[in-house]
């Protein structure tokens, strides 16, 4: 028998959830009703979308949409980080200078910019020819410019840098959410600038801003897309191109949706495994 003095205990009745039962059943026979009359319409072949899910003309269309993707985003990182270096530095003619790139690459549609970098820019410069100073390396060979700006290097020149505007200013973010305490006491301990900036600013800002990166990544996959305009062969150029000669626009439009989602998981898995392993602290 308890003694008088001991204390008592009574159970925490939990809420039955019933609530949250039903909301899940309206969802999960809401999916259904809402396919399986667009199956039976007849409108929907399963088997066109079977037939070109995994064709080598899809592939190679995916290959290129990932790779264009991808090669942006890491130049647009390098890039940003330096537009984001030059915004916050001490000289106001940099802050500036960083700050008017930011806005004319951020205020424009990557459409129009797309469409400057392979029509407008050839004319411009007329011929490109590119190497290494003082030295005889040649990194591109006198040619036409209409022969160098291909619709993936006009894709690469315009999307690294429409990206790397909203990059630095992601990773701006960052640099100014890291702790100022710890660059007075690495000043303090008489370590340089630079290594301060790189090993302690830059280190801990990435960690901050990778979320926000995995996202601007995820936005670059399906931004490949305005790359149709010039000619550039990425999913959705080559999905047209089939729809236009059998005419089953809903079921390739239906392919290249499913390559985004998978493209857009991918990425998102990949993000979600490096803020595990390089959290922010």
């Amino acid at each position: 028998m308890a003694s008088p003095d001991s204390p008592v205990y009574f159970p925490v009745r939990r809420p039955r959830p019933w609530g949250q039962i039903l909301q899940a059943c309206a969802v999960v026979a809401a999916v259904p009703l809402i396919v399986w009359p667009f199956l039976r319409s007849g409108v929907f072949d399963l088997a066109t979308v079977g037939r070109y899910l995994i064709g080598p003309q899809i592939l190679q269309a995916v290959w290129g949409t990932l790779s264009l993707a991808t090669l942006s985003t890491a130049l647009a990182i390098v890039l940003g980080t330096g537009v984001a270096l030059l915004r916050i530095s001490d000289n106001a003619v940099l802050r500036w200078a960083a700050a008017a790139f930011v806005f004319v690459f951020r205020g424009t549609p990557m459409l129009v910019q797309l469409l400057i970098w392979f029509y407008a820019v050839p004319r411009v410069i007329g011929r490109v020819s590119l190497s290494v100073p003082f030295t005889d390396v040649v990194l591109v060979q006198d040619q036409p410019a209409s022969q160098f700006f291909t619709p993936f290097m006009a894709g690469l020149f315009a999307l690294t840098l429409a990206e790397s505007a909203y990059m630095a200013e992601v990773i701006r973010s960052g640099i100014q959410g890291v702790d100022q305490g710890q660059r007075d006491a690495a000043r303090a301990l008489g370590v340089p600038g630079g290594k301060i900036t790189r090993q302690i600013v830059l280190a801990q800002a990435f960690r901050i801003v990778m979320p926000a990166v995995g996202n601007q990544y995820i936005l670059m996959i399906k931004n490949t897309s305005l790359a149709y305009a010039i000619g550039y062969s990425e999913i959705l150029l080559s999905v047209s191109r089939v729809y236009y000669t059998n005419f089953k626009y809903l079921e390739l439009l239906l392919v290249a949706a499913f390559w985004y989602l998978l493209l857009t998981a991918l990425i998102t898995v990949g993000q979600h495994v490096l803020e595990r392993k390089f959290p922010a602290r």
